[in-house]
């Protein structure tokens, strides 16, 4: 996941520049430290101003993320929850009693624990699905602040090229600085559209694309659950999120019928 952020944004930057180097343009133009500093910290503060201490905060620990995702293809949690259903389903769901303590996901935790004291299945599902829905909203919500950032920059980049042509209007009297200077005025506007395109909004859309894929293994391990707690075998239990997992996982196909 993190290898795909750096080549996408790597993919970008190296047309950018290659298409202004083709074009003639000298790179160093874009190099205007006063303009950045206008559109990322206008745009930072836009986003604090809107935004919760709780919601901002959690924006940022979403970036680990790109780094370490909440899901990965290799994890192996319908073993695990197999494994489980063969212990209940043998030797009782006391026996789960002892693993609920070594858990560290906190909703398999509750959940096994709930199988362990013996809850009906149909609370148990409606229950965690809840717990689910109720973070997802929040890390939804967190996500978001991303795409805001996306709709602030350009703008605030606009305002930075208004605020450096009147610079450049109050030096009419030197034409020789003229067209120098409306060029490092338009920079600003540079910067609000790259860091709206090529980094605020692929980074709003990935970590919403992690949540997705969070709510599928997350319904999957519930799924599972409320099947122990049901005292369904082992074989089928494994069959039934085995088939899920690929559902999910699968591309779908949408060519129309031969």
């Amino acid at each position: 996941m993190f290898y795909m952020t750096v080549l996408g944004l790597g993919v970008a930057l190296v047309a950018i520049f290659s298409g202004q180097f083709l074009d003639g343009v000298s790179i160093g133009a874009l190099a205007q430290p006063g303009a950045f500093l206008i559109v990322f910290g206008g745009t930072l503060g836009a986003v604090v101003a809107q935004s919760s201490p709780k919601d901002f905060l959690s924006s940022l620990r979403l970036l680990r993320w790109l780094r370490q995702p909440p899901v990965t293809e290799d994890e192996n949690y319908i073993d695990e929850i197999v494994n489980w259903s063969r212990i209940a389903y043998r030797q009782g769901a006391l026996k789960l009693d002892s693993l609920a303590e070594e858990i560290e996901d906190p909703m398999l935790k509750k959940g096994v624990e709930m199988i362990v004291d013996y809850y009906d299945p149909e609370y148990i599902r409606e229950t965690l699905i809840t717990d689910v829905r109720i973070r997802d909203a929040r890390l939804r919500n967190a996500a978001k602040l991303w795409e805001s950032a996306g709709g602030y920059a350009p703008t605030v980049g606009i305002l930075g090229s208004v605020i450096g042509l009147l610079q450049v209007m109050n030096g009419l009297s030197d034409v020789s600085r003229l067209g120098g200077g409306i060029a490092t005025a338009f920079v600003s506007t540079i910067y609000g559209l790259a860091l709206a395109n090529l980094v605020f909004l692929p980074l709003a859309a990935k970590l919403r694309s992690m949540i997705f894929e969070l709510t599928l293994r997350d319904e999957l391990r519930i799924e599972g659950l409320v099947m122990i707690a049901q005292n369904k075998q082992p074989r089928l239990v494994e069959r039934t999120l085995v088939a899920a997992g690929e559902r999910a996982h699968n591309v779908v196909d949408l060519r129309p019928a031969a």
